[in-house]
């Protein structure tokens, strides 16, 4: 027999397996003859091929990540969720959704945190789904006009102001029940994903109860739903696009994010594009499994450990490969990261100041100089910024030790600003700051003074490529499409 017969032989007599299960199967009853050093991977491979080149007409059918069965004995749809609840959706798409065979995902353009999600549900359940409903509709007609805009963004006046009855009792408990941190007029997303994934349903008198799958989400923080929304909604495909590059802008993955969603969702516009990176992104910061400074993300050691549990693709044929190199390159991330830390320290003060002054100039400062090395009352380099239509002078003072810096620094900063007729001043250090001087920093009534210290240093002088070179290392993955163009075309 070839794998793919193999395959077919062993799911008709066992069910459903998993494809490393699948290929231990074959071989242990010595179905084929194999040279493979990856048997497992092969016959993903084939089955992966088999199931894009024919679409609905395949005899295999994917039910979960990385578990297959045959479609002759699942035609009708299967349960892919979690704690054995029905397959999402209200359109009848099922599991495989699209016309070509490929699943329809990524369907929530308003992608929530699961934060968020957890404290909506807490207050939704025991209410009356029509309470849900009312409140959004309520709130749909005192939109505003452009003549007349509605100002949301203080629900502690507005939901007094504007809601009464039921409506104003509901919206108070989201705002509360959520420690203030979800405004009851931007819950669309989060009811969208409850429906969608049937986290919630209605019990015999009409209120909104949990179901399996919406009991397990709320009680198992990384359990088996939020796994499987993760899959459904492309989330942890992000994660591994994010480890992949290392640490990337937004747009560094927004062109194979976009591959993706054309594959595998509806959506089709660049803002859509876009925004759905973007807020999947903030749900995965939210989570601690990546991390932004700046305008950079990067993956964290939790966000390795959770890619190690899971195929963040159900196409990617070398996954387990994929997992170490993240993992190297997260090591040598840290430990670029420890050399240049000692390299700065080891500066003498005025190079350190000219390393200020060449960051300063990537960042789109302009006129940009090094003061004289005495009498300049704690002024390193001054510069000018535009914000907005306006520009303006600032100071930076570069502190190059390994001391804590101290409040004093920044009033001598501040105290500085008027001989150079700057309105702002930054302090760039190799060291942190003092709890005092962080909360003096954008202190009522004060010129503002930005901290940037050692931290956050190197990740600007990494993002900016100043000392640091970023090679790249070409990885070959298995192309898909090539072997099912092939097939067509003959």
């Amino acid at each position: 027999m070839t794998l793919r017969e193999a395959a077919a032989h062993v799911l008709r007599e066992q069910g459903p397996m998993h494809y490393r299960d699948l290929a231990q199967e074959i071989l242990k009853r010595n179905l084929v003859q194999s040279g493979s050093k990856n048997p497992e991977k092969s016959l993903n491979g084939v089955i992966v091929v088999e199931i894009r080149k024919n679409g609905r007409e395949s005899e295999f059918v994917r039910l979960l990540r990385g578990v297959f069965g045959l479609r002759a004995l699942h035609a009708s749809g299967v349960n892919t969720g979690a704690a054995g609840n029905e397959e999402p959706g209200a359109d009848g798409d099922g599991a495989e959704g699209q016309k070509d065979g490929t699943e329809r995902r990524v369907q929530i353009s308003l992608f929530p945190t699961y934060r968020e999600v957890r404290e909506l549900l807490n207050v939704w359940t025991g209410r009356p789904r029509k309470q849900i409903t009312g409140l959004k509709a309520a709130l749909d007609e005192l939109r505003g006009t452009p003549q007349n805009t509605v100002d949301w963004t203080d629900p502690d006046e507005w939901i007094l102001e504007r809601l009464s009855g039921e409506e104003q009792d509901l919206a108070k408990a989201i705002w509360k029940g959520s420690g203030k941190t979800v405004n009851p007029r931007h819950t669309l997303g989060h009811w969208f994903l409850c429906q969608t994934y049937n986290l919630v349903k209605d019990d015999s008198d009409g209120n909104l109860a949990l179901t399996d799958r919406g009991r397990d989400f709320i009680e198992n923080e990384g359990g088996e739903a939020e796994l499987y929304l993760d899959d459904r909604e492309g989330v942890a495909k992000i994660l591994a696009l994010v480890a992949g590059k290392g640490t990337t802008k937004h747009g560094g993955i927004l062109d194979e994010w976009i591959e993706y969603l054309k594959r595998v969702s509806r959506f089709g516009s660049p803002s859509t594009f876009r925004e759905t990176l973007r807020v999947r992104l903030n749900n995965l910061i939210d989570r601690g499994l990546v991390d932004r400074k700046g305008s950079m993300y990067s993956v964290t050691d939790d966000g390795l450990a959770y890619l190690r549990g899971v195929d963040p693709d159900e196409e990617s044929l070398g996954v387990d490969e994929q997992r170490e190199l993240w993992t190297l390159a997260k090591n040598q991330e840290a430990s670029v990261r420890e050399v240049l830390r000692e390299l700065l320290l080891d500066l003498d003060s005025y190079a350190f100041e000219h390393l200020v002054k060449r960051l300063l100039e990537e960042m789109n400062y302009q006129n940009v100089e090094v003061t004289s090395p005495s009498g300049d009352g704690g002024v390193d380099v001054v510069a000018d910024i535009e914000l907005g239509i306006t520009r303006v002078r600032e100071v930076v003072q570069a502190k190059r030790h390994r001391n804590t810096i101290q409040r004093k620094d920044l009033d001598a900063l501040r105290g500085s600003l008027y001989r150079f007729n700057a309105v702002r001043g930054t302090i760039i250090a190799t060291s942190k700051f003092s709890k005092g001087t962080e909360e003096e920093a954008f202190a009522g009534g004060a010129a503002p003074i930005t901290l940037i210290d050692g931290d956050k240093l190197i990740d600007l002088l990494i993002e900016h490529g100043i000392g640091v070179r970023k090679r790249t290392l070409e990885v070959l993955e298995v192309d898909a499409d090539v072997f099912v163009d092939m097939e067509r075309d003959s």
